[in-house]
């Protein structure tokens, strides 16, 4: 076991001299063998280790015998130790969240602060190859994409307000039993959270009923078999990635906070491109990958085939817009910024003067200038030129109305204004 992991930890460049590392000690197997490994590996060696326990304020006295443990561990191998308490069900009760994922993020809040504290750049986290597994399956079950099912990377890279920190997991490639039975050859003690063996958590049902089941009755080696599988839809998954990166490049146009593209310049690629391009859109305009769905993807390329107008809203306020012959997605306050326009009074424009418009907060000159056959008007995009003979002095300023015409030609002849913005392809948001 301690020359396989030296070995990974080389392979996927996860440790090296002068690295300061928070180390995750829950006082179970997995994070107690990690933390014996990375200390023989590493203490004659410029690498500093820090141990971090998390006390979830869930299993009482328990979880108060799991801190001492680990406290009492952390100073017999000589390494620091810091330990933190949180209430992990108010927080998850007061957010919406699961137990799960309070404990999660308020795991990874105390690991970052320790972090920001003693210049850290690393974070081990003790996931084996069973957790590997089981990521892999619930991602599958919740109906994720490629990403999902690429299973936990040896090593992420998260950005923090003192710089970048890496969580590395040097035990991904071992087994449970594998970690349980050099602890038992070590006579090395670690604690039991009998919680592990309730169903009252998704990844407790998923080890203890489909992954049991399915190594006991089907095949013996399953866990390996899925993260194997996983493995190799991370190396497709990536390939894919670049290929993505570039035609997002070439095909996404970046207007203010929205992303927009041509229906039929998308669906000349691969529907594989095609699907990629939009996650990834989806992706930026969230910052975040956790609760997007192929579904949501699905939902956008369903606009191909829609009206001018249509709209899908999706995770995070985002909102995907039919337009004549683009998509775009923006968050939801920005596409709607057309709707939320109230019909305003008519302001009746001084000529020649000054019209402040405050809806507008501007404010609109006008001036009387004699028109010469041989004068040529400057041109400038801030300035429009009228016949004042014809207008009379009755120049308006409002929104548009129902009835609203235009003349068209010198003949006399009228258009609708709603038809005239139509033929124009004025999209219905903005008219």
């Amino acid at each position: 076991m301690f020359r396989k992991v030296s070995q990974y930890i080389k392979e996927n460049n996860l440790i090296e001299d002068g690295d300061r590392i928070v180390v995750g000690v829950s006082g179970g197997a997995d994070s107690v063998c990690l933390l014996h490994l990375l200390h023989g590996l590493y203490r004659e060696k410029p690498v500093e280790l820090i141990v971090v326990h998390i006390n979830h304020g869930i299993r009482g006295k328990d979880a108060d015998m799991d801190e001492q443990f680990v406290r009492k561990l952390s100073e017999s191998i000589g390494t620091g130790y810091y330990g933190f308490h949180f209430e992990v069900k108010e927080k998850a009760a007061k957010e919406g969240l699961s137990e799960e994922e309070a404990g999660r993020e308020v795991r990874y809040q105390a690991f970052l602060e320790i972090c920001e504290r003693h210049g850290c750049n690393k974070i081990a986290i003790a996931h084996n190859k069973n957790d590997n597994a089981e990521t892999v399956l619930f991602h599958l079950f919740r109906g994720s994409g490629m990403k999902g099912l690429s299973g936990i990377d040896p090593i992420r890279t998260v950005e923090t307000a003192k710089g970048k920190v890496s969580i590395i997991r040097p035990l991904l490639f071992t087994s449970r039993e594998e970690i349980e039975a050099y602890l038992q050859e070590k006579n090395y003690i670690y604690r039991t959270d009998m919680t592990n063996w309730s169903d009252a958590y998704s990844r407790n049902k998923l080890r203890n009923r489909v992954l049991s089941y399915v190594t006991s009755e089907i095949n013996k080696n399953a866990v390996s078999h899925v993260t194997e599988a996983a493995s190799s839809i991370s190396e497709a998954e990536r390939y894919i990635g670049k290929q993505v990166s570039i035609c997002l490049t070439r095909i996404v146009k970046r207007e203010d906070s929205a992303r927009c593209f041509k229906v039929e310049e998308l669906r000349k690629e691969d529907i594989v491109i095609q699907k990629g391009i939009i996650m990834k859109i989806l992706e930026e305009l969230s910052g975040s990958r956790k609760d997007l769905e192929l579904i949501h993807v699905q939902a956008v390329l369903s606009l191909y085939d829609k009206q001018v107008g249509k709209l899908v809203n999706l995770p995070y306020g985002i909102c995907a817009v039919r337009k004549y012959h683009s998509i775009c997605l923006s968050c939801d306050n920005m596409m709607d910024e057309y709707d939320r326009i109230e019909p305003s009074e008519s302001v009746r424009i001084n000529i020649p003067g000054k019209t402040y418009l405050k809806n507008n907060k501007q404010i609109l000159e006008t001036e009387i200038i004699k028109y010469e056959k041989s004068k040529s008007f400057p041109k400038n995009s801030c300035t429009k030129w009228f016949d004042y003979d014809k207008i009379e002095n009755t120049v308006e300023l409002r929104t548009r109305r129902e009835g609203d015409y235009l003349q068209i030609n010198a003949q006399g002849g009228c258009k609708k204004l709603k038809d005239y913005l139509i033929d124009v392809k004025i999209p219905v948001r903005e008219r």
